[in-house]
């Protein structure tokens, strides 16, 4: 993947000035900063949610992307199982991406009933569900609210997809699992 010339802005607040970057191709790589210098934006623009105002994005086309937002975006009152159900051809595996992410126990509970790591997970095995016929994960912040150890194991199930993934982190544990960190 290639960002080049990219030039973005929220109105009057410049994200990105003539940024060019070459991302790998494979493997997991991180991107890290401080609050606020674009990251989330780098994903959105890469996903297409977002259009540069100047510059080129050489990346997978969206409908061969996977998005994990922020924000965990779980439908309220819907079972953990249904929320993955949703994003696969009739239901296929959604037990299987429970017990990935150590949310077997809770396939019938609704988000509302689980922990922020809890929803976290579920909202990552959601995403990974989408993702495995996919060409690119984008991951924002997955490991927001999950212990050091939940992360070691979501880390080697990432892995064990093969697709290129790019994601957010602040975090050492996070950071830990990426082949290539980029800091923004």
């Amino acid at each position: 993947m290639k960002l080049t010339d990219l030039t973005f802005s929220y109105g009057d607040k410049r994200v990105f000035q003539a940024l060019t970057l070459a991302l790998p191709d494979e493997g997991i790589t991180a991107l890290t900063g401080p609050s606020g210098c674009g990251k989330t934006t780098l994903l959105r623009l890469i996903a297409r949610l977002e259009t540069p105002q100047r510059g080129s994005i050489d990346a997978p086309p969206p409908e061969q992307i996977a998005l994990l937002f922020q924000e965990d975006r779980l439908i309220p009152r819907l079972s953990a199982r249904r929320q993955i159900e949703l994003v696969r051809p009739k239901g296929k595996d959604a037990d299987a991406w429970l017990a990935a992410v150590g949310l077997a126990d809770e396939a019938d509970a609704a988000p509302e009933a689980l922990s922020g790591g809890m929803r976290r997970r579920l909202s990552l095995a959601r995403c990974l569900a989408y993702g495995q016929d996919k060409r690119l994960l984008l991951l924002d912040e997955p490991f927001t609210g999950v212990d050091a150890e939940r992360i070691k194991a979501l880390a080697a199930l990432i892995r064990s997809m093969g697709i290129p993934v790019l994601f957010t982190a602040h975090d050492a544990e996070s950071l830990g699992m990426a082949d290539t960190i980029i800091s923004l």
